[in-house]
């Protein structure tokens, strides 16, 4: 009789653990489906509100002021700037490539407080990289561009780099396909409508 009553006794404690283990349990996958939502919006709304787009971009830019130098090579062009969020399509800036990738926003030139100066960079394939000066009008029109570092890596042979001023940008060309290296530069104006026009070569100083 004894062994009957420790036998029901031990059966009531163990079928007791069950519940408790499988109420808890129930009580664990309620909270987990009622929090892991909310995680995971929190993280979004964070993604989207630290990816700045179109002219929000221009404010985030660091601002290089005169003289500037540029020398946008393969080596370093990831190491400044930012990606491209929207602004060039924006500003409808067009490449004239199809192979044009990589876009990055580099920094602004203060020339003027009637139009705005970024520069940007993209690959053009695998082997050309490309860095454009850009004036944009109050009303995000872009009013000229102009290429002032260019380098490739197919060659290694050939390149650009440019000195800015307030009121003038000049750029030299590298051709090292000779045994003596070619340098070319040209000047450029830079006008107070935000446009670049091009200097007689007899202008440039040596």
């Amino acid at each position: 009789m004894m062994h009957k009553i420790i036998i029901v006794i031990l059966l009531s404690f163990f079928s007791c653990q069950g519940a408790a283990k499988k109420e808890q349990a129930t009580v664990d996958t309620d909270t987990a489906k009622n929090t892991a939502p909310e995680k995971r919006q929190v993280h979004t709304e964070t993604q989207v509100e630290n990816t700045p787009s179109g002219a929000d971009l221009l404010a985030i830019l660091p601002i290089r002021h005169f003289p500037i130098t540029d020398s946008t090579r393969f080596d370093n062009y990831e190491k400044s700037g930012i990606p491209d969020h929207g602004l060039l399509k924006k500003i409808n800036f067009d490449p004239r490539r199809k192979d044009a990738t990589h876009f990055r926003l580099h920094y602004t030139v203060p020339f003027s407080k009637n139009f705005s100066a970024v520069a940007v960079s993209y690959r053009g394939g695998e082997n050309e990289l490309f860095t454009i000066l850009i004036t944009v009008n109050q009303e995000g029109r872009i009013i000229d561009k102009l290429e002032i570092a260019y380098d490739e890596v197919a060659e290694s042979a050939f390149s650009k780099t440019s000195r800015i001023e307030k009121d003038a940008i000049w750029v030299t060309s590298a051709n090292w396909m000779s045994e003596v290296p070619i340098f070319e530069t040209q000047l450029y104006s830079v006008e107070s409508d935000g446009t670049f026009q091009k200097v007689d070569s007899d202008s440039v100083p040596n």
